[in-house]
């Protein structure tokens, strides 16, 4: 996951290569982003390495929205397949008894 990965990162160089990155994948302007890039040039090493922690702290927050969006279709998938299989026995079931009777 990109969480993991960003928190591995301890260069400073690495570090704001990867904001430059983020920033110049953001769907906005050309100009904002020349904007946002200006700034890191800027920004204090303090500053810096906080606003890197919020982007990781950001990006986590977004990948565990994403997992339990994917366990509920998970569970909801798996929930319909144990109906549709329930129901498909009930016929089976019934099927059986109607020919029980029958006979």
């Amino acid at each position: 996951m990109l969480f993991n990965f960003l928190q591995k990162q301890t260069d400073r160089k690495k570090q704001k290569k990867l904001i430059e990155t983020m920033i110049v994948s953001l769907n906005i302007s050309q100009e904002q982003k020349d904007l946002y890039t200006q700034a890191l040039g800027v920004l204090s090493i303090e500053d810096s390495k906080k606003l890197y922690e919020n982007l990781t702290s950001f990006v986590e927050s977004v990948e565990m929205k994403e997992l339990k969006q994917i366990q509920k279709e998970s569970f909801a998938s798996i929930s319909w397949m144990r109906k549709k299989e329930a129901e498909e026995k009930m016929e089976e079931m019934n099927s059986f008894s109607f020919l029980l009777h029958n006979l």
